[in-house]
């Protein structure tokens, strides 16, 4: 895992405990941690499945073979987490299962200017 990876992955990680403790301490809020923890999850996994498409697509440069970055089985997981959160409104909430799938990105886009800010 490169040095720019490790970062999002630890705070992702410390914002999905944060949240548990939210979800078990205030029952009122389930639904809305709920969802976002399904959204970030989500968004988690899509990250990974991109970081793994663009280290396969660095490889094959030397080889020569084509490779896709894997955008409709991203999408599906993003269609995957809707349905579950239409399915489920009870346990999850459709706002914040949407607004967690962003959390990957914007959580890149701050560390890339934390780290252009140290590193000029």
């Amino acid at each position: 895992m490169s040095d720019q990876v490790k970062p999002i992955v630890r705070a992702a990680l410390l914002f999905l405990s944060a949240l548990l403790v939210v979800w078990i301490l205030m029952p009122a809020y389930r639904t809305y941690t709920a969802g976002f923890m399904l959204g970030m999850v989500i968004s988690l996994v899509n990250g990974w499945m991109l970081l793994l498409k663009i280290e396969a697509l660095s490889r094959t440069e030397q080889t020569g073979r084509r490779v896709n970055l894997g955008t409709l089985s991203r999408m599906c997981m993003a269609i995957i987490g809707v349905m579950i959160a239409l399915k489920l409104p009870h346990h999850f909430n459709l706002v914040f299962t949407i607004i967690g799938m962003f959390f990957v990105q914007v959580v890149t886009l701050f560390m890339g200017f934390m780290l252009n800010k140290r590193n000029p």
